[in-house]
């Protein structure tokens, strides 16, 4: 008997007698290799959040890129977005978090926030053009009295007392002393306004800054910050230490900032950048799936277990099925390593499709006890024939999935693994776990009368009396479908993947909608100073191009002129204070002040009250000549600083003594360090050369000036790179000056065409593969043409069903292509094996037929869980795939066995699968 089967039968016949007489070495030690792997995989699994590593080095675009990233180590920025209509709230922000953010070495580099000097190092006076250097000297003269005389203070008291000696020593005439006293009243008011502030505000206040001692000049001011929409929006960047680092570096931030936030409220803030959207994006995926497992589990079990009226069998299968989930769990922890935002899916899409195998062989199994066989026979008959198509089934979805594996994506290659892969391990206990438990219990008593399947019968008649409209009424919906079909169109923008509300992706959209200048910047790298010269000259030239940030003009100018008034600049400095001079000229002025130490006490808030209560008076008393002379303007000035230091003693009154000491002393040690850490650094410029690459500070060097020393060129687009044609357009006219561009822009444009290009290919491979098995398994090309026409059929209703909604395909949902080829055509390859049997198309009122429809079920339940998702490109894939596979699965069961009954009439036989011929 065992001589006339094939080998597939003759494999499956002992594996069921094995199952039969031995059940325990099938059971337990799996059971055991589940723990094993749940173990494992929990242990060494590791999540890739980088949309970079999901292209293969092996594209000459990515080895550029690659490059570009070991020759220039400080890229991809987190950026932190704070926006209020009020300039001092968000400088006040930025300079706290930075502040913060220079504290966490280990986490955070290239904190940048302010351009000042003392961030700028020795050659920070370089940056200034010539007309601001010519500006900058004249300030310091004229200003020269009020600096001297802001120096002489250690504390706040002091400052005020010297404020107060200028206005009682001050002369009707004018003269240096008093137009001095005069342009620094802004500052004054700036100060105390600051220092007030800072009294109530929780966290240690930030210096006013230099600017504070020149008037306040906010055009000046908004110069040394990041600024975009007029002053509204003001930004931090900083990057993790290492690329390992970024989830971390982006939690630890959003912390960083929800602190600051409690220290300056009413304002808006936000953080984005590359790698805080690719860290969102795996996290909203991890809970996306996470949410879609669980859901997808309890939907599938409730499926099967309503369709069969039953719990225990449905619970079976379901048990063997989380087992098969852990296997792969393990086998992908083993083979891959890691699961990235493709791959992250395949828990509830495994669930699915995974469950099929145990729904087939459930209802064959329980077909055969109706019929009044033994369990040994009933298994036996589960196992090897309906085993058969289960078999073939597996192999030609899983051949749709290891199918991605042999294009040019490398993600796409890791979801054909983990997925092919995954489907054969989950065959595995389907096929010894699920039967040795399908053999215990008492469940075994037949619960089913033969007349189940009775209705079901009763419904395929519709269209299995009535061939000829069949086909009439599938070829009007595959007419309609064509027609809505040609509105689907591919949308390349990965933002619109996004969870919608996501604020990474908000504050993304922000920037690009309030500024000409985007995040998102291409890379052209020139291998020296000159080379980057003539190429900045000529990508500047480009219609797409807004801007190009480089260190290249800077260094390529004549500085001798700015060397000279940096010289005369520093000379100043160094003589105003007494400090000599290191490699500069000059005589020490008269005058020159000698800076004595700081005081880091609590501040005597009473003396500072009474301090302030006698400035407040001479300030009444200029008041009243100043109106009588007539001039309006200063006799603002002087009502505004009256307000404002009434309204800072008022406050020092109210506050707890102890409180208002505290603040103040952090406040007057943050500004008179600041000031003389600002006029050092002056005093410290290098005129003794030009500005060279070696001068940067480490944040310009490592954007700008590479390992090995190439020169970087940052290219902003002047549209939203977002857009697929703004993309292409700016990309195309880059690559026209240098073929070799990258940078984040160009990477998105090749990834998104290489994606969409892999799956297609896929696709192709899929539909290949899987017509070879099918035509191995039952060695007909008709039989091949049958299996698949329903694939053909259902994915056109499905295209139909995206053009009608407005869905179109994205980098997510493109992946259905190849998949709904391997799973629309085993509903397909089960009921020809069922009619190769018994030569009768009718199906639905045998278990073959029940099993096709819990099976769909089950899997438009695995893919539509993931419509839940808040990632929406998850959530189309889920939509898109489910609507896929109840089509397939409505055009196998209609249009299929009509088609046969039709080809039947014209005296077509089918053949008996491989298996049963020797």
């Amino acid at each position: 008997m065992m001589g006339s089967l094939s080998w597939m039968e003759r494999l499956l016949t002992r594996l069921a007698r094995g199952v039969y007489h031995y059940p325990r070495w099938f059971f337990y030690p799996q059971v055991i290799l589940f723990a094993v792997c749940v173990v494992y995989t929990i242990v060494d699994l590791k999540f890739d959040t980088s949309r970079n590593n999901l292209v293969g080095s092996d594209k000459k675009y990515h080895r550029i890129f690659l490059n570009y990233k070991k020759e220039f180590q400080g890229q991809d920025d987190i950026v932190v977005v704070v926006e209020s209509e009020k300039s001092e709230k968000n400088r006040q922000f930025v300079e706290r978090l930075g502040s913060k953010l220079e504290q966490e070495t280990n986490t955070f580099t290239a904190v940048f926030y302010k351009g000042d000097l003392k961030m700028m190092g020795h050659k920070a006076l370089f940056f200034l053009t010539e007309g601001e250097l010519k500006e900058f000297k004249k300030t310091l003269d004229d200003y020269r009295p009020f600096i001297q005389n802001f120096a002489r203070a250690t504390n706040l008291n002091g400052l005020f007392r010297l404020v107060n000696q200028q206005f009682r020593t001050a002369k009707r005439e004018t003269n240096a002393e008093n137009d001095s006293l005069i342009k620094a009243l802004p500052a004054f008011e700036r100060i105390v306004k600051e220092a007030a502030d800072g009294i109530n505000r929780p966290g240690t206040p930030p210096s006013p800054g230099l600017d504070a001692l020149f008037g306040g000049n906010q055009e000046t001011e908004r110069s040394q910050y990041i600024v975009f929409a007029t002053n509204r929006i003001y930004l931090v960047t900083a990057r993790a230490k290492s690329e390992d680092l970024n989830g971390a570096a982006v939690e630890r931030l959003r912390e960083l900032v929800k602190a600051t936030q409690a220290e300056v409220p009413g304002i808006n803030v936000g953080i984005t950048g590359e790698p805080v959207l690719e860290f969102d994006e795996m996290a909203q995926s991890q809970y996306d799936s996470t949410v879609a497992t669980i859901v997808s589990l309890i939907i599938v079990a409730l499926i099967f277990i309503y369709g069969y009226n039953e719990t225990g069998r449905p619970l079976k299968a379901t048990a063997s099925l989380i087992i098969g989930i852990g296997y792969t769990m393990g086998f992908t922890t083993l083979v891959v390593g890691h699961l990235n935002i493709l791959t992250i899916t395949f828990v509830p899409m495994l669930i699915g499709l995974a469950i099929d195998f145990g729904v087939h062989l459930i209802s064959r199994y329980e077909e055969e006890l109706r019929h009044g066989r033994s369990e040994w026979e009933a298994i036996e008959k589960a196992m090897v024939n309906t085993g058969m198509g289960i078999f073939t089934g597996c192999l030609t979805t899983s051949g749709a999935f290891l199918a991605m594996g042999i294009t040019d994506f490398k993600g796409i290659q890791e979801m054909g693994v983990i997925c092919g892969g995954g489907l054969l391990v989950c065959l595995v206990p389907m096929m010894t776990v699920l039967p040795v438990l399908l053999l215990r219990g008492r469940q075994n008593v037949l619960d089913h009368t033969h007349h189940e399947g009775i209705h079901r019968a009763r419904l395929e008649r519709v269209w299995l009396d009535r061939p000829w409209p069949t086909m009439l009424v599938t070829a009007l919906l595959c007419a309609a479908s064509i027609y809505y079909a040609r509105k689907v169109y591919f949308d390349y923008n990965l933002l619109h993947m996004q969870s919608e509300g996501l604020p990474a992706v908000e504050f993304e959209h922000k920037l690009i909608t309030s500024t000409d200048k985007s995040v998102l910047y291409g890379a052209v790298v020139a291998d020296s100073l000159p080379k980057a010269v003539t190429l900045e000259e000529r990508i500047r030239k480009l219609p797409s191009v807004s801007d190009v940030e480089s260190m290249s003009k800077r260094l390529a100018e004549d500085q001798t002129e700015k060397m000279k008034l940096i010289g005369q600049i520093r000379t100043l400095v160094a003589n105003m204070f007494n400090w000599p001079e290191t490699n500069g000229v000059g005589n020490r002025l008269v005058g020159a002040v000698d800076l004595d130490e700081l005081d880091d006490d609590p501040v005597d808030t009473q003396d500072l009250r009474r301090t302030l209560t006698i400035l407040i008076s001479y300030l009444e008393l200029a008041s009243k000549e100043v109106r009588k002379e007539g001039d309006m303007e200063l006799l603002k000035q002087l009502q505004s600083l009256e307000s404002a230091i009434t309204d800072f003693r008022n406050k020092i009154r109210l506050a707890p003594p102890e409180v208002a000491a505290q603040k103040l002393a952090d406040f007057q040690m943050a500004l008179f360090k600041d000031i003389r850490g600002t006029f050092a650094a002056i005093k410290d410029q290098d005129a003794s050369s030009p500005l060279q690459a070696k001068d940067l500070p480490t944040t310009l060097r490592d954007r700008f000036i590479g390992v090995t020393g190439k020169h970087l060129l940052m290219v902003y687009p002047k549209d939203d790179v977002w857009q697929r044609d703004k993309q292409e357009t700016f990309v195309k006219e880059l690559e026209t000056v240098d073929p070799d561009v990258t940078g984040t822009p160009v990477q998105l444009y090749h990834y998104t065409t290489l994606l969409k290009d892999s799956y297609v290919e896929a696709a192709w491979y899929s539909l290949g593969a899987i017509a070879l098995m099918v035509l191995i398994h039952f060695r007909s090309p008709l039989s091949v043409v049958l299996s698949l026409l329903p694939v053909a059929v259902g994915t056109l209703w499905m295209v139909g069903y995206m053009g009608w909604r407005g869905i179109g395909f994205n980098p997510a949902n493109i992946m259905t292509l190849p998949l709904v080829i391997g799973i629309g055509v085993t509903s397909g390859i089960h009921i020809l094996n069922r009619f190769s049997e018994e030569t009768d198309p009718s199906i639905f009122a045998k278990s073959t037929g029940k099993a096709v429809l819990v099976s769909a079920l089950t899997t438009v339940a695995g893919f539509g869980s993931l419509v839940m998702a808040k990632h929406r490109g998850i959530a189309s894939l889920g939509e898109v795939m489910a609507v896929g596979t109840a089509t397939c699965m409505l055009a196998a069961v209609t249009f299929l066995p009509a088609l046969m009954k039709l080809l039947m009439a014209a005296g077509w036989k089918a053949k008996k699968p491989s298996g049963d011929q020797p």
